[in-house]
């Protein structure tokens, strides 16, 4: 379940650092992310000139004496976030610990941004709706948190946000909270008991924190995307509708049980159950090598099922990312497939092929792109599906699918 603790994603219970680097040592590292990115990145600069990138690494750079260590690693992301490269990005795990945060997590749907998860204390809040962060309506906070990294479309604007919206430090960098070290923070919210303030303890925690998910309301069991969104691929035949269902949640061979011998399964077992459908999940996808998929469209291609509009459809969303978007588009320009779901959270033209680099005194890693993916013609900034369907709150925290549902019930034109 990929977005039931985002937390775990940014190494908030990874290991802490015992000595943080001195301001000269911060300097040195501020230096060495600077080199490194000029040498190492295809083309740093398509949304910030060099002299634009330049004043901001001095302005860094002077101000390093009065930042705590939170503080300037919310300023090197900022930093990185100018090359506008959501595949170039600083790990957060080493420092993420020492960090005063929001003991929730949340989610942005149709119909607003959610509570989607909270520590136990806070149990009651899951469901709930953000109306605003301090005093900043919601949907401002997030335009106001995505100056942190980098992002091309509103897809990834909301899915990385969510995660930096609930640190301490990354709200303070933007003026939706008054000190990155506050001890409490306010969230105006929305639920059964209606419109009030709710004042969340944002302390360290000296135990590792009990968490209530989403997941745990759920009346009819878990959903099946939830239920197949582990490993690198997942495949269930679903009986009453005849569909053949594919959970592609890595573009990475499974050593046990490769692409190859997978591809052969779907089509024999396709023919054997007699399956009217091929649903290819893609929507907990954030990529690697978009090669791996194309075993199994070479055995599609040369198979008689699946043959007419309709009989193949990818699901992508939000989380749709790198190779996963440029394999949804092959199954849409190779297979006729029908895409269904959110925008991906890039462009299909993108920088990719990931590299890295440790910046020596801090210990962080910088992961940066180091080749240029031309994938379609003009510069669309997402892949866009046939048929949008947006998630609102009503369906999520019931454990409903309405993408899947979509894609069952396709009827062609």
């Amino acid at each position: 379940m990929r977005f039931l603790l985002v937390l775990v994603a940014l190494g908030f219970f990874g290991a802490s650092v015992s000595a943080g680097p001195t301001k000269d040592q911060w300097r040195g590292d501020l230096d060495t992310l600077a080199e490194n990115l000029l040498e190492r990145h295809p083309n740093f600069f398509t949304t910030h000139t060099v002299e634009e990138f330049e004043d901001a690494i001095e302005e860094l750079a002077a101000k390093i004496d009065t930042l705590d260590d939170a503080q300037i690693v919310i300023e090197l992301s900022r930093l990185i976030a100018l090359g506008g490269d959501p595949h170039t990005s600083i790990e957060l795990s080493p420092y993420a610990k020492a960090m005063h945060r929001l003991p929730i997590q949340v989610i942005v749907l149709s119909d607003g941004v959610f509570i989607s998860a909270a520590t136990a204390p806070y149990k009651e809040l899951v469901g709930a709706q953000i109306l605003k962060f301090g005093d900043t309506d919601a949907p401002e906070a997030f335009e106001r948190i995505g100056v942190l990294f980098a992002y091309e479309n509103n897809s990834r604007l909301i899915n990385a946000g969510s995660s930096y919206i609930t640190l301490l430090p990354a709200l303070a960098a933007v003026g939706l909270a008054d000190a990155f070290d506050a001890d409490t923070y306010d969230l105006t919210i929305k639920d059964d008991q209606g419109q009030r303030i709710v004042t969340l303890d944002c302390t360290i925690p000296t135990t590792r924190p009990q968490w209530v998910s989403f997941a745990q309301h759920f009346k009819n069991g878990m959903p099946l995307m939830y239920r197949k969104s582990r490993g690198n691929y997942q495949t269930e035949f679903l009986k009453d509708s005849g569909v053949m269902y594919l959970a592609y949640n890595k573009c990475e061979d499974a050593k046990d049980f490769p692409m190859k011998l997978l591809s052969t399964f779907i089509t024999e077992k396709s023919d054997e159950f007699d399956a009217r459908r091929l649903v290819i999940d893609l929507r907990f996808n954030g990529g690697g090598d978009e090669t791996v998929l194309w075993t199994l469209m070479d055995h599609l291609e040369n198979n008689e099922r699946f043959k007419d509009k309709g009989d193949i459809i990818a699901l992508i969303s939000r989380y749709t990312f790198s190779s996963a978007m440029t394999n949804a588009h092959q199954l849409k320009e190779r297979l006729g497939a029908i895409l269904i779901g959110e925008p991906t959270g890039g462009k299909p033209n993108h920088f990719g092929q990931l590299d890295s680099f440790v910046l020596p005194n801090s210990g962080l890693t910088v992961y940066h792109s180091t080749k240029r993916f031309e994938k379609v013609q003009g510069d669309p900034d997402a892949v866009y599906p046939d048929v949008l369907i947006e998630v609102g709150s009503e369906d999520f925290f019931a454990g409903n699918d309405p993408v899947l549902e979509a894609a069952l019930n396709y009827q062609a034109d």
